[in-house]
């Protein structure tokens, strides 16, 4: 795989910063921020696109305020199931981000939604065949 970070100038990397901050910042905004053109600031997040660097946008919300609940969990998994695990917790539907990892856990697992629903989830990856250790994390508060 290709060193993207070679491909990418000062100017990029600060659109993704912003991007990374605030996924609907304004064109304008992020322009007049590095100093150019709307027209040059579009051009740039469209190659970032093009190159699959920038791929998608999201939507953050206050999950408290609705009942939510964000969470982490960390497992490690017996080889012989490590991939039938990933390909079940994909399905889920408060599954928002699967990750291979490195370390004691060898898969990190994001999930959103219903404080409910989100612990029923969490109590049944625990309970998957080939599960050997998993850890759960409820995630609070964002501070930064």
């Amino acid at each position: 795989m290709v060193n993207k970070i070679n491909m990418m100038d000062r100017s990029d990397l600060r659109i993704l910063h912003m991007l990374l901050k605030d996924s609907r910042m304004s064109l304008s905004r992020i322009a007049k921020e590095l100093g150019m053109s709307q027209p040059a600031a579009q051009k740039r997040i469209e190659k970032l696109k093009s190159k699959g660097i920038i791929v998608g946008s999201t939507v953050l919300l206050n999950e408290r305020m609705i009942g939510w609940k964000r969470a982490l969990v960390v497992l490690n998994a017996d080889r012989r199931n490590y991939l039938a695990i990933i390909e079940s917790v994909k399905k889920m539907h408060t599954v928002t981000a699967v990750y291979q990892a490195t370390g004691p856990y060898g898969i990190g697992i994001e999930l959103v939604g219903p404080a409910g629903v989100v612990n029923g989830v969490i109590a049944h990856i625990g309970k998957m065949k080939g599960v050997r250790d998993f850890c759960p994390i409820s995630l609070e508060e964002k501070v930064i």
